[in-house]
């Protein structure tokens, strides 16, 4: 039977979403071979968003059926408040099929889908918005160019013969630098990457604002779009484990809609993959210093005032309390004044 009234019921508020949600799903089925430095390189994507974000957010794990132990390194984080949302699997649902439901339960205006690899750097979220609110109909945002997207030349097929005069259209090289991250992170070969130092990709520059944008350019790794935005493209494809071609359905169907897919013209994340690349070593323990140094700042500002457990009150209820008899009276008396007020 019911005892008492749920102190719920008592007008308490309910958690209202933020704006943003940042969402990533995690799949570390051992901690060993290929996984050997995943959970850590879990852990300083998780540092970089919290770091980089310029904006309040709610951020969601999806845990697509990794094993035991990283179960509760994911849990010790959602108990910590590093992670708002934990949301844990059984068996590995596949990318797509994990992110159906995921996508589909988040709450938030807007939603940013990273994979667990990925670095954040500053300024992604305010090239982001910049973006958006220098061109019209922007489905999907991105913050890294990923080139291989152009290879299939999908996306903004109808933007890319607009008349309006608002909007300067030409075709560039991205600078060497990036197509040479672009590649080192994931590997390829030197031929891969001369073609990707070649290759020209469409950009777009707003007269009104001066931001500047790339047609298209980014995928499966991360985008940003509003939620009324992708519950208009789920649900997605979602046979295999990992595929390419059902991670980009997203990006055929954004263009199908007349939407528009847009990449920032500088890569404000960076693809870790498994293994920390000694290239990026610095820039991670740059982050990770300064996060450090943030929470200790923190740490000092939310510090009780120095006396506080001195006074005569708490040092007389503590001394009752380590006496078995006093104990179980004051947990006693506060069971009781816990009935009387939610009554």
């Amino acid at each position: 039977m019911r005892k008492g009234q749920n102190p719920a019921k008592a007008g308490v508020k309910a958690h209202q979403p933020a704006q943003l949600g940042i969402a990533t799903l995690v799949y570390i089925p051992v901690l060993e071979g290929y996984f050997d430095q995943s959970l850590e390189i879990f852990k300083i994507h998780l540092t970089s968003v919290r770091q980089n974000t310029a904006a309040q957010f709610d951020y969601w794990v999806f845990d697509n059926g990794s094993c035991p132990e990283v179960k509760r390194e994911l849990e010790k984080l959602h108990e910590a408040g590093l992670i708002s949302t934990l949301i844990l699997s059984e068996h590995n649902l596949g990318k797509t099929g994990a992110l159906n439901q995921m996508l589909a339960a988040m709450p938030n205006e807007w939603i940013c889908f990273a994979d667990s690899d990925m670095l954040f750097r500053p300024g992604w979220l305010e090239a982001c918005w910049k973006i958006n609110q220098s061109f019209p109909n922007c489905g999907m945002l991105g913050a890294q160019i990923i080139f291989p997207d152009w290879e299939v030349d999908k996306g903004n097929t109808q933007f890319r013969q607009t008349p309006d005069a608002r909007f300067v259209f030409s075709q560039e090289k991205a600078p060497e630098w990036i197509a040479t991250e672009y590649c080192r992170a994931r590997g390829a070969t030197e031929e891969r990457t001369q073609v990707y130092r070649e290759m020209l990709l469409d950009k777009v520059r707003s007269i009104q604002t001066g931001a500047e944008a790339y047609l298209g350019g980014n995928s499966h790794q991360q985008f940003l779009a509003r939620r009324d935005v992708l519950r208009q493209i789920l649900p997605l494809p979602s046979g295999l484990q990992l595929s390419r071609e059902q991670d980009t359905y997203q990006d055929r169907r954004i263009d199908e809609l007349g939407y528009l897919h847009l990449t920032t013209c500088v890569p404000y994340l960076y693809h870790m993959g498994n293994t920390i690349d000694p290239e990026i070593a610095s820039e991670i323990n740059r982050q990770q210093a300064e996060e450090g140094r943030a929470q200790g700042m923190s740490k000092a500002a939310h510090k009780p005032p120095r006396g506080w457990k001195q006074n005569l009150l708490w040092k007389g209820l503590a001394r009752l309390s380590r006496i078995p008899w006093s104990r179980r009276l004051l947990l006693r008396l506060y069971n009781n004044l816990y009935e009387i007020f939610s009554s």
